[in-house]
């Protein structure tokens, strides 16, 4: 799974779904260029249905096991991998995204989406988490967190009202017939939530303090759903074996390796025990039995870009990096629009810091962040791989995305004007690299205004940084 990247979130996470600051520190957004995928394509008809542009809509994985998703910054959907790993039916998850597509169409949580648009992913997860705990009856946490997400701060920001959730109810039951899918996995999920509203307030589960559910609701909902000429038709035979995959690939990753070969034991054989035991034993540094489950796999369908994707990680993070360059470019060329994989052969071919890989290299991140413009790891490996062709100008361009994604500014601002002096004038990379210049530089200067200070002359002076700074060469 390249890369199950995980990006921790800060130590004032606390309390945000169950209170609980053991849980904190797990928090984190996980990137999986196939489960990505295989929720976009359970979306994308709804989102045509809604007269969404599929290509406009973000998915965001969030690593906690509660059953939760909820819609935020206009139109990025943050699914947790609880509600994947517990959902037995594909048509659950379609339903809950059908859902939560009708509180974007319906324009809900509206006055809080301009000022979000440029937030980073944590930060809004950040934000709206932490209005979630609020909600949920711990607003001292709550504050905290939100406290760290400036002027968009409010109690009410996960809060929906019964009478948006009947709209989106009813809009999510409107994109599934439109789409020719049934509803009864929607209804079935939320049977299944119902049941939790007799728990108390702490107890339950965050999509029913975030989505109020009442018995009423639900059946009135079911009403509706039954009137469906698609009531009764079953989720296709291969959105059923993607969700097998998802939760195989889920489990493999996330939970204790005993509870995997508890659920997928060694006289499983389908596709989906073979793919979770290949996890589980990579995570037990056991490579021989990892690569002899992936291989069995790779022989029945030999250019799965995933099943390759996965054998290219457990190489390289097994330290077989030259071996890994190989499973990642065939990756690459079943699946050429999936940029984390690109990333992912770049980071293998940059790994012995030979200058001679760096043009493949820079061509794969080159493609990675025209697809995907927000990595700021992709950056990251760019300014690399520049530096390894002694291009100081372009290595100090990328840094600057790099550091303008991660809102740190005073690098940013440093890196953004060594791009200026060094480049081509009137370049299109010069014009860049001037934006992003102004814009980080306007950042600093409202950090000093507000601390009461002059701003410098000179971002090489400022005193605005984390403590964080970058190395002498772009990219550090």
């Amino acid at each position: 799974m390249r890369h199950f990247l995980q990006s921790t979130l800060c130590a004032l996470l606390i309390v945000i779904i169950a209170a609980s600051p053991a849980r904190a520190q797990q928090i984190s957004i996980i990137r999986d260029s196939e489960i990505e995928r295989d929720i976009k394509l359970y979306a994308t008809p709804i989102w045509r249905a809604a007269g969404l542009d599929p290509e406009a809509v973000r998915v965001h994985l969030v690593n906690d096991d509660s059953v939760n998703a909820f819609v935020a910054a206009g139109q990025r959907i943050f699914v947790f991998t609880g509600m994947l790993k517990v959902a037995d039916d594909p048509l659950q998850v379609i339903g809950v995204l059908a859902h939560e597509t009708g509180h974007i169409t319906g324009g809900h949580l509206a006055r809080f989406q301009d000022g979000l648009k440029g937030a980073s992913t944590i930060s809004i997860l950040s934000l709206v988490l932490g209005a979630a705990a609020m909600a949920a009856g711990a607003p001292a946490a709550g504050a905290a967190i939100l406290g760290s997400g400036g002027d968009f701060a409010t109690r009410s920001f996960l809060t929906y009202s019964r009478t948006q959730e009947s709209a989106a109810d009813q809009a999510g039951l409107q994109f599934l017939t439109a789409s020719g899918q049934s509803a009864s996995g929607l209804i079935s999920f939320f049977e299944y939530l119902g049941d939790q509203e007799a728990l108390m307030t702490n107890n339950k589960d965050p999509y029913v303090r975030s989505h109020p559910l009442t018995q009423d609701r639900i059946s009135r909902l079911r009403q509706d759903a039954e009137k469906s000429p698609y009531w009764d038709k079953p989720a296709s035979p291969e959105d059923v074996e993607r969700l097998k995959r998802i939760k195989a690939k889920l489990i493999g990753f996330l939970d204790h390796p005993t509870r995997v070969f508890q659920i997928y034991p060694m006289d499983d054989t389908s596709r989906y025990a073979r793919y979770a035991r290949a996890v589980a034993y990579h995570r037990q540094a056991l490579t021989q039995q990892s690569l002899a489950e992936l291989d069995s796999l790779l022989a029945e369908s030999p250019h799965d870009p995933y099943f390759l994707e996965l054998k290219g990680q457990i190489l390289f993070e097994s330290g077989k990096t030259e071996e890994a360059i190989e499973p990642y470019r065939e990756a690459v060329k079943a699946a050429p629009y999936e940029p984390l994989i690109r990333v992912a052969l770049a980071q293998a071919l940059l790994a012995k810091e030979d200058a001679g890989r760096a043009d493949e290299a820079i061509a794969n991140l080159v493609a990675a962040n025209n697809m995907e413009e927000d990595n700021g790891f992709a950056w990251h490996q760019l300014a690399l791989a520049y530096n390894l062709k002694d291009d100081q100008a372009m290595a100090a361009l990328a840094a600057a995305e790099r550091f303008t994604i991660a809102g740190r500014a005073p690098e940013a601002a440093k890196q953004a004007k060594i791009a200026v002096d060094k480049l081509k004038a009137q370049s299109p990379e010069w014009f860049r690299a001037q934006d992003l210049y102004m814009v980080a530089r306007n950042a600093v200067e409202d950090t000093y205004r507000r601390r009461g200070k002059e701003p410098p002359t000179d971002t090489d002076d400022d005193d605005t940084s984390d403590g964080d700074s970058p190395s002498d060469k772009a990219g550090g």
